[in-house]
């Protein structure tokens, strides 16, 4: 029975790999890690405005301007909608369709472009109806600001009802949502008002997204390094009887308890024993099986990654060619599967000697369902 990864060329898109900026103003040369990245070939970025508190954004801006980067050449990724709210309050002041559009200038004019071609709330909030969010940020698209709109931690049930709402009264859907998935499910919320779509009772969910033509821009897909580090939080060294402690919202304890409590469980560390395993098998690290199982799922899913060192650029861009096989992939979240199985299916996501040209995803991109992939637009 198969347990492996497969390399076919050009199976995963490049524009799938997104490169995140979530923590580009902590490190020693953010400028250089943007030209690293650039130069490895990533043309897909994801900011935010409260990133660094304003400076993922800014510094961006810096870099589009001083190394005469090519708009044209990349694809910008920007979140807002939270005002300056760091930790996703939902108690934050309530957002008004004045407070948007000048978010959205704001971002802008940060970042020194006249357009963003995906933006995205950057939380939801249920004091707001859908039709709210709808109607004010297709007044932003209309201006040509925006080319495209989706959201980042919305609930499936919240998403639907946006999309359905648009689509009811003549307006742009949104494209996109960016949720946390994971090889290693959260247990709990990981941090607050974000959702997870990591479980396997999200199955269904994921299928009608890829159904809608709705990107999943999938964030902490490496469960802050747990699904990176072999050694990291040892099962053995984490203790439990800490993770309800009270703590400082925002300081150090905090951020790992909300981690450790999330990820650090029984059945992730089984997950993790298996992908380390299948890493050893294949010559690859176990970042890079951790990064495969979300690309493997499903062509209208990418992934982002962030990194102070451009070696991990140079392992990320080699997700081009690679995915794991379906045996792999059931073994890898479902215990049981090798006890119930006694036939091998055949590996899913595999392309015999792929030479199709690479494509960005594109908004509105129809199912097949025979073959498991998206048929996409071919790009401008």
């Amino acid at each position: 029975m198969p347990f492996s990864v497969q390399r076919n060329k050009n199976v995963n898109s490049i524009h799938r790999i997104v490169f995140g900026t979530a923590a580009l103003s902590q490190a020693e040369d953010p400028l250089g890690m943007l030209d690293a990245a650039y130069e490895k070939g990533v043309r897909r970025f994801d900011l935010a405005r409260t990133y660094g508190m304003g400076a993922s954004e800014r510094i961006f801006g810096e870099w589009l301007s001083s190394r005469g980067i090519d708009r044209d050449s990349i694809y910008l990724i920007t979140k807002g909608g939270i005002g300056m709210d760091k930790y996703g309050d939902p108690d934050r002041p309530l957002l008004n369709k004045d407070n948007l559009i000048a978010e959205v200038d704001l971002s802008l004019s940060t970042l020194n472009v006249q357009d963003v071609n995906l933006y995205m709330f950057h939380r939801d909030d249920d004091r707001l109806d859908v039709s709210n969010f709808v109607d004010w940020i297709n007044t932003i698209v209309e201006t040509g600001k925006i080319k495209r709109w989706g959201v980042s931690n919305w609930s499936f049930e919240r998403f639907r009802a946006a999309h359905s709402y648009a689509i009811e009264n003549g307006l742009v859907p949104p494209s996109a949502n960016s949720p946390q998935f994971s090889l290693a499910a959260p247990a709990c919320d990981v941090w607050p008002s974000t959702q997870s779509i990591s479980q396997p009772h999200h199955a269904a969910e994921i299928e009608w997204y890829e159904s809608h033509g709705v990107e999943l821009l999938c964030w902490e897909v490496l469960a802050k390094g747990f699904m990176a580090k072999e050694e990291l939080w040892r099962q053995e060294d984490v203790n439990k009887s800490t993770f309800n402690l009270p703590v400082e919202k925002g300081s150090n304890e905090w951020r790992l308890q909300r981690i450790q409590k999330a990820y650090c469980n029984e059945e992730n560390y089984r997950r993790r024993d298996l992908a380390i395993r299948l890493a050893h098998d294949s010559g690859l690290k176990l970042a890079q099986i951790a990064m495969l199982y979300p690309l493997t799922k499903g062509k209208h899913i990418s992934v982002i990654f962030g990194s102070s060192k451009s070696h991990h650029i140079d392992d990320m861009v080699e997700l081009q060619h690679f995915n794991i096989d379906n045996t792999a992939m059931r073994l890898l979240v479902d215990p049981n599967f090798m006890k119930n199985s006694l036939l091998a299916p055949k590996p899913q996501f595999v392309m015999e000697n792929a030479v199709h040209r690479v494509q960005p995803f594109k908004a509105g991109a129809v199912s097949n369902r025979r073959t498991k992939t998206v048929s996409f637009v071919k790009s401008d």
